[in-house]
């Protein structure tokens, strides 16, 4: 299955359950790495949770995302702000004008671009020294409930490696992507989920069985029971970070 049709049977989750960022994280990207007067274009955008916190700020930002269901979610959140733009393509091939951008971001979706394609569409977008940001969330591998998880994942969900796949995967292309230019962040933030959001959040990952699969019931099923055992309690909290990654791209 290509990388824009995985979440075709996700969004609902996707739009309901995943978290934002962490705050600090937020104030971190606005203080530091967005120049005056910004021009985003927020790559594999999504339903629009990051874009949120751009057009929150009244930037004018262009939401590139090639899958029509979780772009639909994003077009129907922002029908009413003139500053949003959805545009509906891949993060390789953006079909925007050539050096229109200071600031390009990139949050939960980078390890699913061709890093070597979308560094070049990044040079052709951005102004000069306009900057690349890209960022998302990692749940802390120690944390004995993340483990329990990860052993669920291994036996119900297809292509699983890892609950931090998006770290990995992100982290290991990130000195050829930079070089030198390279630099790094990262801002403690829990996540608090009441059990159902948890749930939802859980089938919202592109490796987790889709509806009609048999192991859909049985995934949901073992989730339940991992979390009721967990705790007595209504909610629950996972242990995570925000990692920014961001620099200059040099030709």
């Amino acid at each position: 299955m290509a990388n824009e049709q995985l979440f075709n049977q996700r969004a609902d989750h996707y739009h309901r359950a995943r978290p934002g960022y962490a705050p600090d994280a937020i104030n971190f990207i606005f203080e530091h790495i967005l120049p005056p007067s910004a021009i985003v274009a927020d790559i594999g955008s999504g339903t629009g949770i990051f874009s949120q916190q751009l057009l929150n700020r009244k930037i004018v930002t262009y939401c590139v995302e090639p899958n029509p269901q979780m772009r639909a979610k994003a077009e129907l959140r922002f029908a009413n702000n003139t500053l949003f733009h959805s545009v509906p393509a891949s993060a390789e091939h953006t079909g925007l004008k050539s050096h229109m951008f200071t600031t390009i971001t990139v949050a939960s979706a980078f390890h699913w671009f061709n890093a070597n394609l979308f560094r070049q569409e990044c040079q052709r977008l951005l102004k000069k020294e306009g900057i690349v940001c890209i960022l998302l969330n990692a749940r802390d591998p120690e944390d004995p409930l993340t483990r329990a998880q990860h052993l669920l994942c291994q036996e119900f969900c297809p292509g699983f490696s890892s609950l931090r796949h998006g770290l990995e995967k992100t982290e290991r292309e990130m000195p050829a992507f930079f070089g030198q230019e390279l630099h790094r962040e990262s801002f403690l933030f829990p996540l608090h989920y009441h059990k159902e959001k948890f749930i939802e959040r859980s089938l919202s990952s592109s490796y987790a069985p889709d509806p009609n699969d048999p192991r859909y019931a049985a995934y949901t099923k073992a989730l339940w029971k991992l979390i009721d055992n967990w705790t007595d309690q209504d909610s629950l909290t996972v242990k995570n970070e925000t990692v920014i990654f961001w620099g200059k791209l040099i030709v």
